[in-house]
């Protein structure tokens, strides 16, 4: 294979956050932070890539079921929830992707400088909870970086006599 000692395989992290609403700038800047701050081994999925602006109900069960599906499918949902954007209309399908996250026992990281989403209890069970998008990219990278078999841990020499 090439590579047994390290199992480098890629993790999928959903990139949950506003959209209605939203201008394009606004939906695709953090997310574009975040596939460039990523380590190699992560994929950021997001869920903007198939959306339509349609009123129709049959578009908008079918964005809801690719949103769970994806959500089931990652390995991590990252929440991203601005103040500015909370101000002018909460996010109601992040709050659902991080329950669906939450629900399946995944990890959640939920990121926002809004008090209100910070001091919510049910956020803060939820998962881990930074006020920095840049301290939350650092953390899902630490979170779900590869396993190297490589690197051994000595465990004789760590056995006190």
């Amino acid at each position: 294979m090439g590579n047994e000692g390290n199992l480098s395989m890629k993790k999928y992290v959903y990139l949950a956050g506003p959209i209605e609403g939203c201008s394009n700038h606004e939906i695709n800047q953090w997310r574009q932070k975040c596939y460039l701050g990523f380590n190699e081994n992560l994929i950021g999925v997001n869920p903007y890539r198939a959306e339509t602006h349609s009123d129709d109900p049959e578009a908008r069960k079918r964005i809801m079921m690719k949103n769970y599906m994806d959500t089931k499918s990652c390995d991590l949902i990252l929440a991203y929830l601005p103040k500015e954007i909370n101000a002018r209309r909460h996010s109601y399908g992040t709050t659902f992707e991080i329950a669906w996250g939450y629900s399946m026992q995944k990890p959640v990281v939920i990121v926002s400088d809004d008090i209100h989403v910070q001091d919510h209890p049910l956020m803060d069970m939820s998962g881990a909870l930074f006020w920095d998008l840049d301290e939350a990219i650092d953390y899902i990278n630490v979170l779900l970086e590869p396993y190297d078999s490589n690197k051994s841990f000595d465990f004789k020499s760590s056995v006190l006599n």
